[in-house]
């Protein structure tokens, strides 16, 4: 059961989350995620607003929020980089026709990396798939055991569509600092209408000041609206 977003609540995890090692790490995730439903609700609200336009669901996954945008969508890009989820998530969206999955990271430059899964991957692999990151520093992931993945430089294929972006959620296990310090200084970022970002400091420490600088950016940017409490 969800805990309720009290003031009280709000203000113990602010505070505890500020404590040295897993402890703090702990609290980050569990302040996180008091915000989680009200994020939620905000990209319903998004999406029923601007019904028939383009959404991109950047680390869809098996594709439980690209079902939802493309019950709104004219047309939703959903990126899945790693080819086991990738050939799932076709798999479970194979009655939509205005979905296009695109078996790539969403990234800087275009290449190929190394994507990183869990230990536990072969034994769930439905479960596990969700912490796969392009990023070796996640605490959660097995470096010994690589997969090989394409990577597509973002902002080019925003600028390729030529045309505006009604969401973008980005849930890109730690991908998402570096991804977003390109794009908040990129003009391409003017053309979408709602950004949902999941950030995952508490995963990755080492980027926890980046992600606390990308909060305070976004925070000064009219447009897009920007909400980084997507979990």
């Amino acid at each position: 059961m969800a805990k309720r977003n009290t003031l009280l609540r709000r203000l113990k995890y602010r505070i505890l989350q500020t404590l040295p090692g897993n402890t703090g790490l702990r609290y980050r995730r569990k302040y996180l995620k008091l915000f989680a439903g009200r994020a939620e609700a905000q990209m319903r609200a998004a999406l029923a607003a601007a019904p028939g336009g383009i959404c991109i669901d950047l680390g869809a996954n098996v594709g439980q929020h690209t079902r939802t945008m493309a019950a709104h969508a004219g047309m939703v890009y959903a990126f899945e980089p790693d080819p086991w989820t990738a050939a799932r998530l076709r798999e479970n969206l194979a009655d939509l026709g205005n979905v296009t999955v695109i078996e790539a990271a969403a990234g800087t430059e275009n290449g190929s990396t190394a994507l990183f899964r869990t230990a536990e991957f072969n034994a769930d692999p439905e479960m596990q798939s969700q912490s796969s990151s392009i990023v070796a520093e996640k605490r959660n992931v097995d470096t010994a055991h690589p997969v090989k993945v394409q990577v597509l430089d973002f902002t080019a294929f925003l600028e390729a569509l030529d045309s505006d972006i009604a969401v973008l959620k980005m849930d890109i296990e730690g991908a998402e600092v570096a991804l977003l310090e390109k794009l908040f200084d990129h003009p391409v970022l003017s053309r979408i209408g709602h950004v949902f970002v999941e950030t995952h400091e508490s995963r990755i420490p080492e980027l926890a000041p980046r992600s606390e600088a990308l909060r305070r950016r976004s925070r000064n940017i009219a447009h897009p609206v920007i909400n980084m409490d997507w979990k």
